[in-house]
């Protein structure tokens, strides 16, 4: 009893934080789904998805009457009437794993759904070594003839830095050479312009705002902003993380607004929240003086 007790002011107390703080965004706005991984491999982390998993959870998507929608779309609905964008959605992935390659060939492309893959330029064709293994192989990132051959095909590509760094811990220069080079690289690589970043670990700051704004690119993504979900800044664009625990029920959740939506939108923050760890735990676990 005092168990049950104390769970329900701990989620009152979670819920009275999100109604205050953040809200329900915009309705019949376009929302955006983020995903990371997707493996057959299994794996002792969050944004680990089985293919197949992922293709159900698409499928039932597209069952209840969303909508996929490319990069562009996005970048020019913002600031238009939000009653003309309901129920569409822009399928991003940060990273830029190889297992994407046969994803988007076999089975999205043909299915007409529009995917944005976020790179990390410094990191093509290796392997995925500013991540934690926990006790698994690492994974490799798309190569370059795999990201020429999906361009090709019609997969747009943005920034995810140069070496999945958080930005916000750099100095001028490194800040500056992340968001910069690694829109020249990819942009060489692609031949089309980069018009999306986003940011390692979902962390930014207004320095890393202004320079990612700078640098030419025409929106931002977080995951989860630091400001009310009601507004929408271009550089620092809202997404909705997908994670191992999700279903096409818990999807649905951060879609559309319902009774469980703050709760899923906490779950995800607090998800995200630890991950942005991993540079600190990366560099803890090198030792002194690397």
């Amino acid at each position: 009893m005092i168990f049950l007790s104390a769970a329900a002011i701990l989620l009152m107390a979670v819920f009275l934080l999100w109604k205050t703080r953040y809200g329900y965004p915009p309705r019949d706005v376009p929302q955006i789904l983020c995903y990371h991984k997707l493996s057959e491999k299994f794996c002792f982390e969050g944004t680990w998805m089985p293919p197949r998993r992922f293709l159900r959870q698409i499928e039932r998507l597209i069952a209840a009457g969303f909508e996929f929608v490319d990069e562009d779309f996005i970048l020019n609905a913002l600031g238009q009437p939000a009653s003309a964008c309901g129920r569409k959605i822009l399928l991003t992935f940060d990273d830029g794993y190889a297992e994407l390659y046969e994803m988007c060939l076999s089975h999205l492309l043909p299915r007409r759904i529009p995917v944005l893959i976020f790179i990390p330029s410094e990191y093509i064709g290796q392997k995925n070594d500013w991540d934690l293994s926990l006790g698994r192989r690492p994974f490799e990132h798309l190569s370059r003839t795999q990201i020429e051959t999906l361009a090709r095909s019609g997969v747009s590509f943005g920034s995810h830095g140069a070496r999945h760094l958080d930005l916000t811990r750099l100095g001028a220069t490194e800040l500056e050479r992340e968001v910069v080079m690694s829109k020249a690289t990819i942009e060489e690589i692609t031949g089309a312009p980069v018009k999306s970043f986003s940011y390692p670990f979902g962390r930014y700051n207004e320095r890393v705002r202004s320079e990612v704004n700078r640098a030419g690119y025409e929106a931002a993504f977080s995951l989860y902003p630091k400001h009310c979900n009601e507004i929408t800044d271009r550089f620092a664009l809202r997404r909705n993380g997908v994670y191992i625990i999700d279903t096409p029920f818990t999807i649905r959740c951060k879609l559309i607004p319902n009774p469980v939506y703050w709760f899923e939108e906490m779950k995800c923050r607090a998800i995200n929240g630890v991950a942005a760890l991993t540079p600190l735990v990366k560099r803890f676990s090198a030792g002194p003086g690397k």
